[in-house]
């Protein structure tokens, strides 16, 4: 913005980056240096996330992460990556407080994880080190099948361990097996809960076999209050609906975020030198529609925003936690729909 109100126009410069890392490493290497981009925004997934943090660092620029979750990224002490997003070791501790509250008979976890990545892994540890801590007994840790055929096996072995929790974090694709696997073969669990969940994609697919999952959200459209900056959740979701013909998912919101608070940075240090954008994100909080926004001084892992539980209950998802966002009530144990 100029002095008098003049406005200078903005340009968005968009690379494919393939989905690949060493493409997107190149692509955002390209958009620092040949477009010489004022603001540079990351990825979707905590892998490519993690190929271009070291070019961020190399530059001394800074990564607006909305796309990366993974406890790696802020562990890995990339001072030029601000995450927007909580961190992946948090995802499915909301469901466990959940069942420690409302459900104190079950006890007994099964922890599923995808083979490849560093954000399933750090699901999974996460709600490991919140089970032992809180008189949980984790009575099965497990990988993924490497084939689709594989997951009927592997849910054998999963009631096999007579879980009352049963918790996944993996690839879309394979938590859908997975889930369709679990209603298969009527595994006993009071609580079933896979990281795919609160994605549309997941009760499209089910139907009414989604009926009972819990899963873990950044963000859901529902989701009330009045931010520090920027639209309400219903405001974002009617601009989302009108440019683009869909409702939107949490990477959407994610993304939009990330914007809204590249923008209060930068207007704090009255300058785009990312030294200083930089220094102003470490000491920032605030409140989008996304939630809040607040990093740690030391790590810069996001602190600020807190995680909800979702359940689909009949062909609706439902906010169920924490009680004081929830708009139903859990059900536990969840029944399939009939």
């Amino acid at each position: 913005m100029r002095d008098h109100g003049e406005k200078e126009s903005v340009e968005l410069v968009v690379h494919d980056e393939e989905s690949t890392r060493g493409s997107v490493a190149a692509r955002a290497e390209e958009l620092v240096v040949k477009d010489r981009a004022d603001i540079l925004m990351g990825p979707y997934s905590s892998v490519l996330t993690l190929a271009v943090a070291p070019v961020a660092e190399r530059y001394r620029k800074v990564m607006w992460n909305h796309g990366g979750s993974s406890d790696a990224i802020p562990h890995s002490s990339f001072r030029f990556t601000v995450s927007i997003p909580s961190p992946a070791s948090r995802y499915f501790v909301g469901i466990l407080e959940m069942v420690k509250a409302l459900d104190p008979s079950s006890s007994r976890v099964a922890l599923l994880h995808g083979r490849s990545g560093t954000f399933p892994l750090a699901v999974v540890s996460g709600a490991e080190a919140y089970a032992k801590d809180n008189g949980l007994r984790v009575v099965l840790r497990a990988p993924y099948s490497p084939t689709p055929a594989g997951f009927a096996s592997l849910v054998s072995r999963i009631a096999a361990s007579q879980p009352d929790v049963i918790l996944g974090a993996g690839r879309t694709e394979d938590d859908l097996r997975l889930a369709r696997q679990l209603r298969a073969q009527r595994v006993g669990a009071h609580v079933m809960g896979l990281v795919a969940a609160p994605i549309q994609l997941f009760g499209q697919n089910l139907g009414k076999d989604a009926h009972g999952f819990f899963g873990p959200s950044q963000w859901e459209p529902s989701v009330r209050g009045q931010p520090d900056v920027g639209p309400t959740s219903a405001e974002f979701v009617a601009r989302f609906r009108d440019r683009f013909w869909k409702e939107p998912d949490y990477p959407a919101a994610q993304a939009y975020a990330a914007g809204l608070v590249a923008q209060r940075c930068i207007e704090a240090a009255g300058t785009l030198r990312d030294e200083l954008v930089r220094r102003v994100a470490s000491e920032l909080a605030m409140s989008t529609f996304y939630g809040g926004f607040k990093l740690d001084a030391v790590t810069g892992e996001q602190i600020g925003h807190e995680l909800v539980i979702i359940q689909w209950q009949g062909k609706a998802k439902r906010i169920v936690w924490p009680l004081e966002m929830a708009e139903a009530r859990s059900q536990i144990p969840s029944h399939p729909y009939v």
